[in-house]
């Protein structure tokens, strides 16, 4: 009988960890995120704020040519970001990894005609 309660108290301690740390994980992610990107053509910074709902907003501006672009987007659990970039209309894509603090990936931005690569470090 013992061995069956401890048994079953083991089993309840696992699974709360292991959704304590895909919270855990997500807190993580949630915060200040800055960078650079660059191009074949363009370069510049980009920053984005992630909120408790995983969502991504921030900008991306160009130093050549001072034009700044809205990121919007989302992060999963595991530190995928997928987001677009544009004004009014979308132009572009903004997706890469988040982990561990530090973060990377690839952009496009059809209107300009151009892509790279980014990367960055939360704050």
């Amino acid at each position: 009988m013992k061995a069956k309660y401890f048994a079953l108290v083991f089993l309840s301690v696992s699974i709360l960890n292991s959704c304590k740390k895909e919270e855990d994980e997500i807190l993580v992610l949630e915060g200040a995120w800055s960078g650079q990107y660059a191009g074949n053509v363009d370069s510049g910074n980009w920053s984005i704020q992630i909120d408790a709902n995983k969502t991504a907003i921030g900008t991306f501006t160009s130093i050549q040519s001072s034009n700044s672009y809205q990121v919007i987007g989302v992060v999963s659990e595991n530190g995928v970001s997928n987001a677009t970039i544009g004004t009014s209309e979308v132009v572009g894509d903004f997706n890469g990894n988040l982990a561990n603090e530090i973060g990377s990936g690839l952009w496009t931005n059809n209107k300009e005609e151009d892509s790279g690569s980014w990367t960055g470090i939360k704050l």
